[in-house]
């Protein structure tokens, strides 16, 4: 999808994964039954809530599935 997107080609994605959307997408609509009530960038969408007052505690985990791949290979995810 982004090798399309990067030709100039727009790509119309429907996700109901957030994540996704905020990697992939060059800009969201948020729809609520069937109405679009909101539609920008990902970091337009996030910064307008946090401008709004919302904050949520922040949960660290102590390791993640990078930390297992590099543990059990001994190679970073990203080496050449």
């Amino acid at each position: 999808m982004r090798r399309i997107r990067d030709r100039g080609t727009t790509v119309f994605l429907t996700t109901h994964y957030m994540d996704e959307a905020e990697i992939l997408c060059d800009r969201v609509a948020i729809m609520d039954s069937g109405k679009i009530v909101a539609m920008s960038s990902p970091r337009a969408l996030i910064g307008a809530l946090l401008d709004r007052g919302f904050s949520k505690p922040v949960v660290q985990q102590q390791a993640n599935l990078e930390d297992v791949f590099i543990d059990l290979t001994g190679h970073t995810l990203r080496e050449d």
